[in-house]
């Protein structure tokens, strides 16, 4: 069969933000490849939302289906390239996934241009929709498909749920898809596909995952690596993962591979807890050059409740790391349901010492993004939703409020931590 799969685009592009290729996109469009289809991957945020490229490109493709990839920020946009396939030819059947459609699937179905959901890892789920749609989709065939959520008769069903991928089975992201030149940085993001066992209250990542803990072989990770660095020339890669510290034997094992066969420098995100000073020079040894820690708050009563860490661990890491040499950013979001003004001014003291020890500053608005704990039990933690215009979901836009803080209240706290600190509200 020909599948195309879109990406839907975000709206407004912060100019701090880099854009990265759609690997997860990728990842499903190189199983399919693996499988016989054709296969075309889009990332419309490189040409925008524009309704003859998509026609144009619909034209040119001539898919048996369409598969359209979102996060709940970009889920508006990627029901209007629905609409546009469906105008184009109602035939056409649609697939969404990503991880708002994930968290919300019996809203997405409920969308009339949307005909089936994947749920979770989409590889597995898409392909075997393809097989089921070539051979007419009958739904018999459709409720045996784990992980996919499709219209019965006139009802939206929800298949058992699909176990994650084992670790040795991932395979590679379509690359030779996407227009990486377009892309800063684009030949260097690999996936090590670990999970997060961590419930954060403003984090999804539990809901989609349930506390998966998975990395791929090491070896596997190289030979990736390896193919990066001669087919694009990449000398340095960043590893998109949650926490690449997680498990500290696969880490070790990574940096005594890394150490054999060289060759690159590579940066990583992690939490401050699951770091130490050996740990972090072992990493710069082995050519870690940049690593982000989500510290998120600087009032231990804060971080008590939402993200279990000490800010004396927060100091000491970024203090080691840049002792090592390591390039260090720090995110922190504003505000939490307890958030008074005492502890924000805690916070913004405690961002002005984390730079000073040199780590770059980023601040971002708490966002209540559905599937996590904010979303779903707003009113008992005093958070009100301001909308569920959901392109306002990009933690620079302020959706809630909450029992202490009003949105104008907290964008001029806002406003004021960051023109303290010397930083832009978008960074």
């Amino acid at each position: 069969m020909r599948v195309l799969l879109f990406q839907a685009p975000v709206s407004i592009r912060s100019p701090h933000a880099h854009l990265s290729p759609p690997l997860g996109l990728a990842y499903v469009a190189q199983f399919l490849i693996d499988q016989g289809h054709e296969v075309d991957l889009v990332d419309l945020n490189l040409t925008g939302l524009n309704p003859l490229r998509i026609t144009a490109t619909l034209n040119r493709a001539r898919p048996d289906l369409v598969g359209i990839s979102s996060h709940t920020e970009t889920y508006p946009n990627a029901l209007a390239i629905a609409a546009l396939v469906k105008e184009h030819d109602p035939s056409i059947p649609v697939l969404f996934g990503g991880p708002h459609t994930s968290i919300l699937p019996l809203e997405v179905l409920a969308e009339p241009a949307v005909d089936y959901v994947a749920i979770g890892e989409g590889e597995q789920t898409a392909a075997q929709l393809v097989r089921a749609l070539e051979n007419g989709a009958d739904s018999a065939a459709l409720v045996r498909i784990p992980g996919l959520g499709h219209k019965g008769d006139g009802t939206a069903v929800l298949n058992e749920p699909r176990e994650p991928l084992d670790a040795a089975d991932i395979g590679r992201p379509a690359r030779q898809l996407l227009s990486l030149e377009f892309y800063e940085d684009a030949h260097n993001v690999l996936a090590a596909r670990g999970g997060c066992p961590y419930r954060c209250p403003f984090c999804s990542a539990s809901h989609l995952w349930g506390g998966l803990r998975r990395m791929r072989p090491v070896a596997d990770v190289l030979d990736e690596v390896a193919d990066v660095i001669r087919d694009y020339g990449a000398q340095h890669v960043f590893f998109v993962d949650d926490i690449l510290t997680l498990d500290r034997t696969w880490l070790a094992e990574l940096m005594d591979a890394i150490e054999e066969r060289g060759g690159f420098t590579w940066g990583c995100a992690t939490r401050v807890d699951r770091v130490d000073d050996a740990m972090l020079h072992r990493m710069a040894q082995t050519g870690c050059t940049g690593i982000q820690f989500g510290i998120e708050s600087g009032a231990q009563d804060i971080l008590d409740s939402v993200k279990g860490i000490q800010k004396e661990d927060a100091l000491d890491a970024v203090r080691s790391a840049v002792d090592a040499g390591i390039a260090v950013a720090c995110s922190f979001m504003i505000p939490f349901p307890d958030d008074t003004e005492e502890t924000l001014a805690q916070t913004a003291a405690f961002m002005a010492d984390i730079r000073e020890a040199g780590g770059k500053l980023l601040i971002s608005y708490t966002t209540p993004f559905p599937g996590t704990k904010f979303y779903e039990r707003a009113e008992e933690l005093g958070l009100t939703i301001l909308t569920r215009d959901w392109s306002l979901y990009d933690c620079k836009h302020m959706v809630m409020e909450t029992r202490n803080f009003s949105a104008e209240r907290i964008e001029a706290l806002a406003e004021n931590i960051a023109n303290g600190l010397g930083l832009s509200q978008t960074e």
